[in-house]
């Protein structure tokens, strides 16, 4: 055997040092690239970290405008550090703030959130907006205990539930919500004709809300609030002086009749309507589309009438609106001598654009309101006062079937209609059901609950059996009001319950009709750092 000699054994050392030499260098290499790539990892992480906090600082101004919506300015800035050890703050602003001309309000925020250790930083701007109370189809507020949703009742639209909740069902039913459900409190669920009490987790959810499932169903939340008497005030000073600002107290013209510009309306002069329609006395309101006595073409014609004894309007009107030439005619039919006729230019209809001198749908009666069957066209709300110390206004719906219904239902259409008063009844001898196309809202922030007050009713509702009450649109109350009763799924007294959404009520409100507390996001850009 040979061995090896020195100069193989020499030549097989330098061999191995210069391979090893190789995979330090391939290491080295690695490690460097490895230690890079950790780096990359901990900076991203901490962009990460950054850009949570800035989504954080959104959703915290969001609460803060909610909180202070019915002060109707802006938060200020918020600083927020989270305490060790977290590493990450953020501040979040309002850059910007606008009213639509359909009243609802958008919010543009910024928010910065900063990741202290490393000093790196992301920006989110986010456009958040309100929404209007007419844009629930079935909302109630207070706490009256008794608040069912039963299988016979179907609601296409979104409800909301600020109290007690109960849900009785039927298995095999139709599911009684279609759309979204958001309740304050976990709802107490019923089965069957017996009423047999369900744990949530047994519900059968198909018979709820259908297909939907229990994702359909929102439970938690602070409260939402009714409106402020600021909203009812702006209502007032929309339909009297023709802007929203004067909110100290009720306009007082100091002699009960009808009033628009500011001023009595057939002492005024023709000239351009610049407000709604304000009303100083108890008034009984019949509206009429079309043919209407004299009147007849694209038009609406109110019939208003002196009601009650004790604070009567003090004469008669006829407010006839014509859309064809842009003209609002008011006649002074009782107790007028000469001149009894004045005619302006423009339609008390609609929202107009914020800072607009022009004509406005809100009308607002310092009194109580009759409102008889009759066809709407045009977009108006009708209120009385709602507020802490003068609650007692109420607004009726009288006259037979079919009841107050848009001249046009269609999803084009511009008829829109809100009605608002603590309390709203409908007093009708139909037996043949009666419809209400619009919104309903009755009540304000801080009266109850619990308590039965602000609420919608039948007058009649333990009577005779009348049909079937249609909303089509929404209802906006404190608390449920009696409208009926039935045994066994059959109509006993009063109306059965008939619910249809108008879509178009949640993107444009009637006008003066105030929007809610709550605000949701609805857009987001990440702008980087």
């Amino acid at each position: 055997m040979k061995r090896k000699t020195g100069r193989q054994r020499g030549i097989a050392l330098i061999t191995a040092l210069l391979m090893t030499v190789v995979f330090l260098v391939l290491i080295g290499g690695l490690m460097s690239q490895m230690i890079g790539e950790l780096d990359s990892v901990g900076a991203h992480s901490r962009s990460v970290e950054a850009l949570n906090a800035a989504y954080a600082g959104v959703e915290d101004m969001v609460l803060q405008i909610e909180e202070s919506a019915s002060v109707g300015v802006a938060p200020g800035t918020i600083n927020y550090t989270y305490p060790s050890p977290s590493t990450v703050s953020y501040q979040s602003s309002v850059a910007n703030t606008w009213a639509t001309s359909s009243g609802l309000v958008y919010y543009e925020i910024t928010s910065t959130g900063t990741e202290t250790v490393s000093g790196q930083q992301r920006v989110v701007t986010a456009l958040v907006r309100s929404f209007p109370y007419s844009y629930y189809e079935q909302f109630t507020a207070g706490n009256s205990g008794n608040v069912y949703y039963v299988t016979g009742e179907t609601f296409d639209g979104p409800v909301y539930n600020g109290g007690s909740m109960n849900i009785w069902y039927q298995d095999p039913g139709s599911a009684i919500f279609n759309s979204t459900v958001q309740t304050v409190s976990t709802p107490s669920f019923y089965q069957g004709a017996g009423k047999s009490s369900v744990a949530m987790g047994a519900v059968n959810w198909n018979d709820v809300t259908g297909s939907q499932g229990q994702a359909a169903m929102s439970i938690g939340g602070n409260p939402m609030q009714l409106p402020t008497f600021q909203s009812n005030l702006a209502d007032a000073s929309e339909a009297f002086y023709g802007n929203p600002n004067n909110i100290s107290s009720l306009p007082a013209p100091g002699v009960n009749g009808l009033y628009v510009n500011g001023h009595d309306a057939i002492a005024g002069t023709a000239g351009a309507l610049t407000t709604g329609i304000y009303m100083q006395g108890d008034v009984t309101i019949t509206p009429c589309s079309g043919s209407c006595g004299s009147y007849s073409g694209n038009n609406e014609v109110f019939t208003i009438k002196s009601a009650g004894a004790s604070n009567p309007l003090g004469a008669n009107y006829t407010v006839a609106i014509n859309f064809t030439s842009n003209t609002t005619t008011v006649v002074q039919t009782s107790g007028c001598v000469t001149n009894c006729t004045v005619v302006y230019t423009g339609v008390p209809s609609g929202q107009p654009s914020s800072g607009a001198t022009a004509a406005n749908g809100a009308i607002f009666v310092n009194g109580n309101v009759t409102i008889n069957s009759g066809t709407i066209h045009g977009d108006y709300s009708l209120s009385v006062p709602d507020y802490l110390g003068d609650s007692s206004h109420t607004i009726t719906m009288a006259g037979g079937a079919p009841g107050i219904l848009y001249l046009d239902k269609s999803s084009t259409s511009t008829d829109e209609f809100g009605v608002w008063a603590n309390d709203i009844s409908v007093n009708s001898t139909t037996s043949t059901g009666y419809e209400f196309d619009g919104s309903i809202l009755t009540g304000y922030y801080g009266e109850c609950p619990p308590c039965t007050d602000g609420t919608f009713s039948n007058k009649k509702w333990n009577g005779a059996a009348q049909g079937t009450f249609t909303f089509h649109g929404g209802l906006i109350q404190n608390v449920n009001g009696a409208m009926g009763t039935s045994s066994g799924g059959t109509l006993m007294t009063g109306f059965d319950r008939s619910y249809q959404y108008d879509s178009r009520l949640a993107a444009t409100p009637p006008p003066g009709f105030p929007i809610t507390n709550r605000y949701d996001i609805v857009a987001w850009l990440d702008e980087g750092t």
